[in-house]
């Protein structure tokens, strides 16, 4: 494949005219870019740079014909970066159709900046007060913000006394820290501010360039930007010239002329030089047929974003994805609500009940929706998500349907909790993906309903049914898929995804309540069956080698505590000793592992003897040997015995006949809760034929035989594991 990319450069003035509009913009950002971040003294940090001829960096664009410009989401940049609500501002105007445009791959911050700060007197922030303040002052604002907050829209401007007295000091242009001669000020008289009423001390964060103590000491930014001229040839004699109309239009005072022309004639200079700075960038090239396959361009393209390093951070697929979702979404078919405000209530809400995940997992799951119930389970690959005509379907087949896909997801993380199954490392599941398989499920079911009228009995038969298919799969998918293995396997959404299409058939010839349920249970009881040999398998093999290692039974023995109703009576009791308030739930050894090694130095086995020590290690560390409780000490670490922990426990002190029925219905001999080395070889025992009975019933939960007791009683009366 040739090169796609090569160096070159451009002047600063000639760059910043394209990208400002003032012919029409040609260059661009792409949509799937981050948004505009920097805050005004960040800017001003940029403009104080440049005048010193610091480095400007090396910028990355992505030369698109103009052909090709409407099947990639872009924008044009802002004239007015508005932070005071979701409108985002107001952009420059675009030049349509020119030979070609420039995508700013890497380099947004910046040229967005430079845009802000030197082009037109409407250019610049609007936010509100206690964010000008926080910025520029440092003070942060105390109090609760107001429901009805003051803002202000300033501009960039050149206080021409502040670069007089610090010229004064400095006594050359290059070393004046133009930190205190830019300020951000309030020019337009009419919309610069919020007009309702403020209360009498309140604290102004920016000054106004039109009151008359301010006359004729400051000048808009990008007006002295725009009388210099870019001519190399140009003298200090013509600049003065220059200077002294731009301080005369601007009511400058005579004696502050005198004192400021020739410093400001010199700047101008300096101006000059940075308009014709070179700014580098890699450009990479246009499709060209003759050189390469569409698909190996745009899966190239692709592959640039991604791994784009931009600002400490990469790009992600799901951030393309979600580019073209919110450029084709559909906001009439969501009550007026963009593919933006969408999308973050659904991550709200997801995190507020218990789902934990980020943005790119929601657009991961939506797409993964999308492409199992509109596209015949075609996963999008990375050459598709430059496809507009293959990608743009995505948004408004999404938006047409948004009421499903909260609905159910609603519904399916209302069940985990109610299960008490926690997403996330140490918790039940790690791996969203069997979230996102059973959320396409249930959102097919609902998208039946909402082709298929119902009546209010019907609906809540609907809802009923589906809940009860739901949950009858729901504790054996989300903890033995990932027994099983599934989601180690990269391939396994992309079958899914097929399997999950292939019901849509189904579903169309559903016409009752009861047809479509059907077709939603047997695809969660063939999810479950596909499972049960590899999640067997994984319950008879799982072990660990170190001591360290035991939190991996974590799941298992949470699994394990509910399974019986005597068992998960006991594992509710919260074991604290001494003046604990709260326990922490954590996997600990039956019998501590100190003691166990004592053990078995005392047996004076050879220093060769491997197979026979391993063989005690390896009980030790099994699950046989564990538990998961809540509890406020670590028998692990200890060479305590665990009768001796439990008889400091509040709920057991002097209550041996409590000690021994706790013991008993966690499946605990005598010679595991007090050990010692006369009983090493009934400890073993022991062990291993609790370890072989936690394994079998595991195994029975696998296959579906045994199920949870808790979750009833969990929800009347709450558990602590």
């Amino acid at each position: 494949m040739a090169n796609i990319y090569e160096a070159k450069s451009e002047d600063l003035h000639l760059l910043i005219e394209r990208a400002s509009g003032t012919q029409g913009a040609t260059v661009v950002i792409p949509d799937l870019q981050r948004p505009y971040v920097w805050d005004p003294t960040q800017v001003i940090l940029l403009i104080d740079s440049l005048i010193r001829g610091w480095p400007f960096g090396t910028l990355l664009m992505w030369k698109v014909d103009h052909n090709d410009l409407g099947s990639i989401p872009h924008r044009e940049f802002w004239q007015v970066v508005d932070r005071t609500s979701e409108a985002d501002g107001a952009s420059v105007n675009r030049r349509d159709p020119p030979a070609s445009y420039h995508m700013v791959l890497d380099g947004q911050q910046r040229v967005q900046s430079l845009l802000l700060a030197l082009c037109g007197d409407g250019w610049g922030f609007k936010q509100e007060d206690r964010n000008w303040l926080e910025q520029l002052e440092g003070i942060r604002p105390r109090g609760r913000r107001p429901a009805k907050p003051h803002w202000s829209k300033a501009t960039l401007c050149f206080d021409v006394e502040a670069f007089a007295d610090a010229f004064d000091k400095a006594d050359d242009v290059i070393a004046i820290d133009y930190r205190n001669v830019l300020r951000w000020m309030i020019t337009d008289p009419n919309e610069g501010q919020s007009s309702w009423k403020k209360p009498l001390n309140y604290r102004e964060p920016l000054e106004k360039a039109f009151t008359s103590e301010n006359k004729g000491r400051f000048i808009r930014l990008g007006r002295l930007w725009n009388e210099v001229q870019p001519n190399p040839n140009f003298k200090e004699r013509q600049f003065k010239e220059s200077a002294k109309k731009l301080l005369e239009d601007h009511s400058v005072a005579p004696d502050l002329v005198d004192r400021v022309i020739g410093p400001l004639a010199e700047l101008m200079t300096v101006l000059r030089d940075v308009k014709l700075s070179k700014i580098t960038y890699l450009e990479l090239h246009p499709f060209d047929p003759n050189l390469w396959s569409e698909d190996d361009y745009n899966e190239s393209i692709v592959n640039i974003f991604t791994r784009l390093n931009t600002a400490g951070r990469t790009l992600t697929r799901e951030e393309i994805s979600f580019a073209w979702l919110k450029v084709g979404w559909d906001d009439q078919a969501t009550g007026r609500e963009t593919a933006g405000g969408c999308f973050d209530k659904l991550h709200q809400f997801a995190v507020e009940n218990g789902l934990p995940i980020d943005m790119d997992d929601v657009v991961r799951a939506v797409s993964f929706i999308w492409a199992a119930s509109f596209r015949d389970g075609s996963l999008l690959s990375d050459k598709d998500l430059l496809k507009g005509d293959t990608v743009r379907p995505m948004a408004r087949d999404l938006s047409k349907h948004w009421k499903e896909v909260t609905e159910s997801l609603e519904l399916l993380v209302r069940k985990i909790a109610d299960r008490n199954l926690r997403f996330g490392q140490n918790a039940q599941f790690n791996s969203l993906n069997s979230v996102i398989v059973l959320w396409t499920i249930v959102f097919n079911t609902y998208k039946w309903l909402k082709e298929h009228s119902q009546s209010h009995l019907q609906r809540d038969s609907f809802e009923k049914s589906l809940e009860q298919a739901l949950v009858s799969a729901l504790d054996r998918w989300i903890v033995c898929s990932q027994w099983a293995g599934l989601w180690t396997n990269s391939t396994s959404m992309a079958k899914f995804a097929k399997e999950l299409a292939s019901d849509q058939p189904e579903y169309c010839n559903a016409n009752l309540v009861s047809e479509a349920v059907a077709v939603t249970r047997n695809r969660l009881d063939s999810l479950v069956a596909e499972i049960v040999s590899e999640a067997g398998s994984y319950v008879q093999q799982m072990s660990v080698d170190r001591r360290e290692q035991v939190s991996r039974y974590n799941t298992m023995l949470w699994i394990w505590h509910r399974l019986n109703v005597d068992r998960w009576e006991a594992s509710q009791v919260q074991l604290r000793t001494g003046k604990h308030k709260s326990c922490d739930l954590d996997v600990d050894h039956c019998v501590p592992f100190s003691l166990w090694c004592g053990y078995v130095d005392q047996l004076g086995l050879a220093d060769d003897d491997y197979e026979q020590r391993a063989d005690y290690s390896s009980v030790i560390n099994s699950i046989g040997n564990c538990t998961l409780l809540e509890k406020s000490f670590n028998v692990s670490k200890s060479a305590q015995s665990f009768r001796n922990f439990l008889q400091q426990v509040h709920d057991f002190k002097g209550d041996d006949a409590a000690i021994d029925l706790w013991a008993k219905n966690l499946s605990l001999d005598e010679s595991m809760i007090f050990p010692s080395f006369e009983l090493i070889e009934q400890i073993k025992t022991q062990i291993l034929s609790r370890d072989g009975s936690i394994r079998e019933e595991l195994a029975e939960f696998v296959r579906g035989s045994k199920v949870r007791i808790d979750v009833e009683n969990s929800q009347r009366q709450g558990s602590p594991a």
